[in-house]
């Protein structure tokens, strides 16, 4: 069985699309996906949250991203996740120590979040990865 581990660690919209297309794709295609959200990428699994924009070196596109989503020729990025989660084959993790960071709890996450990971509890899960990214 086919595996891919993803580190997410940014809350913007031209990081957050690459990787939920990924794990989506692989899912899609049969393969397990492990996502971890780190640092900046956490804010992305609270309740609530909506995209910041993109990364500054991408700033001079955010329009055109703005653009797709509002006229839905591209869906959002927790519709591309749910489609991936459907499968049954996609876990999302918080990291533990950035939770703290944060001041944040379990219940202040969307729902879609499996569950709170520490550093070497998501690299056990990842080591067998055939595919690992960190997306930053």
């Amino acid at each position: 069985m086919s595996k891919i581990a993803l580190i997410v660690a940014s809350e913007k919209m031209d990081k957050l699309f690459p990787a939920v297309t990924l794990a989506t794709t692989a899912a899609i295609s049969g393969w397990d996906a492990e996502m971890f959200f780190t640092f900046w990428g956490l804010l992305a699994l609270k309740k609530g949250y909506e995209p910041s924009g993109v990364s500054f070196d991408y700033k001079a596109y955010e329009g055109k991203l703005t653009d797709a989503l509002a006229n839905g020729s591209i869906p959002d990025w927790k519709t591309v996740l749910e489609q991936g989660r459907a499968t049954g084959r996609i876990r999302i993790y918080a990291c533990s120590t950035t939770l703290g960071m944060f001041g944040l709890k379990q219940e202040d996450l969307d729902s879609f979040v499996d569950g709170i990971a520490g550093a070497a509890t998501f690299l056990s899960k990842a080591k067998d990865a055939n595919v690992s990214l960190f997306i930053s």
